[in-house]
């Protein structure tokens, strides 16, 4: 029995004197295999540092060109603007020079419907607000000639027939053509002028039937002046 222990212990040690030449082999073959795995590794990260490296650049690169077309964008912003505001200016002045020469003698002088309407055709292709705003005024031009000769008509019938006597400002008719004359459509414009935009003739014209209330709606001559002015053509 101790002959047969002996026996297997040497077969034991003689498999391990064969194996140990394939394990170092063995040991050695994963030590390369690491080596080259670590060589490709530092392969790659140098690649891809490199590529980090190239992209940072050309961030740098984009940010300078960012920032000059940033400045770029910048300036002609400014440019704009002030191209705007000169073309504005310009408008303004041309749109201004328009009404003078070709709008403002219209309501100067007394309502002509032809004069009208070549005056209307003039706003078109103003832009100035401040101007366009006065096209209202000149629409309606005759419409409040008319409605102030009416009212005038109207009157006219019954100062007659108090044969042109003072009226103080305390009898009925007096108070009458006031509460008229204060219903015409143009009212509202005169009585606001100094603040708004007015039809210069119209005005003239009421200033002359205030002075006529205010001295006691007496003159027949006086009156007929004043109707006659507005007969329109």
């Amino acid at each position: 029995m101790k002959r047969i222990k002996m026996l297997v212990f040497a077969m034991t040690i003689t498999m391990m004197a064969a194996m140990a030449p394939n394990a170092s082999a063995q040991a050695t073959q994963n030590v390369q295999q690491l080596e080259r795995d670590i060589e490709q590794h530092e392969k790659n990260i140098k690649e891809k540092e490199a590529s980090i490296k190239d992209l940072e650049d050309r961030i740098d690169n984009l940010k300078s060109e960012l920032k000059e077309l940033e400045s770029q964008k910048k300036a002609l912003e400014k440019e704009l603007k002030a191209e705007i505001k000169t073309r504005k200016d310009k408008f303004t002045t041309r749109d201004e020079l328009v009404y003078d020469q070709e709008i403002a003698d219209v309501l100067y002088n007394p309502y002509n419907k032809g004069d009208v309407e070549e005056a209307l055709d003039s706003f078109e292709g103003m832009e100035t607000k401040d101007v366009i705003k006065k096209k209202e005024i000149v629409q309606k031009y005759g419409e409040y000639t008319k409605d102030l000769k009416d009212f005038m008509e109207k009157m006219k019938k019954q100062l007659a027939s108090n044969k042109w006597k003072y009226l103080s400002s305390s009898t009925d008719l007096y108070k009458k053509f006031e509460k008229g004359l204060k219903g015409t459509k143009y009212w509202k414009i005169y009585n606001k002028k100094e603040k708004n935009e007015s039809i210069d003739y119209l005005d003239r014209v009421m200033d002359k039937i205030m002075l006529f209330k205010n001295d006691g709606l007496k003159s027949e001559q006086q009156f007929n002046e004043i109707l006659n002015m507005l007969y329109a053509n």
